[in-house]
């Protein structure tokens, strides 16, 4: 991926059903405390609706499942359309150094370029580094993109909308917007 990651990472092939340590694949323990980021390090479904104005509602909100590495603490929120044909999940890792960012950032790209069938989708630049796929799974499109900022790890993915340059610009303000909210928690 043109930069660098499919962090939605490894959201690609779980964003089809909602991110919960059941449904997710497991690629990072959680912290010894469990920590959580606060709930405003990710973005308000009111602001991902000036991107994806069809998605309605907060599905889900916890524990990153699909974080690489060993952060410190995360956060996912995976907001859904009213009958949950769309979704947008947007992740943050902190991580206690940012070596410790850099090597999950690059395991999450690791495993996404691993994922069958995914193809690279160019991203203007991101953070330090910042990678982007896609892949259709069971009929079902999903766009993930993942960026490394210091300590952080940010990831977002969409679910049931195509990969059009359109939509792949928007998942990428998304993603920008997620960076500043990260960086400003």
């Amino acid at each position: 991926m043109l930069m660098a990651a499919a962090i939605g990472v490894l959201v690609l092939p779980a964003c089809a059903s909602p991110v919960t340590s059941a449904t997710a694949p497991r690629i990072a323990q959680p912290s010894a405390t469990g920590a959580l980021l606060p709930r405003d390090t990710v973005i308000p479904l009111n602001e991902v609706q000036t991107f994806f104005p069809d998605v309605t509602q907060e599905a889900t909100t916890g524990w990153n499942a699909t974080a690489s590495g060993s952060p410190t603490a995360t956060r996912s929120v995976a907001y859904t359309s009213g009958d949950g044909a769309k979704k947008v999940t947007i992740s943050a890792d902190a991580y206690a150094t940012a070596a410790d960012a850099s090597a999950g950032y690059q395991q999450a790209v690791e495993l996404s370029r691993a994922v069958p069938d995914v193809k690279a989708v160019p991203v203007p630049s991101l953070g330090e580094q910042a990678f982007a796929g896609s892949v259709t799974q069971n009929g079902q499109t999903h766009v993930g993109l993942g960026v490394l900022d210091g300590t952080m790890v940010v990831g977002a993915t969409i679910a049931g909308y195509e990969a059009t340059p359109e939509n792949i610009a928007k998942l990428t303000d998304l993603a920008r917007a997620e960076v500043v909210a990260a960086k400003n928690r």
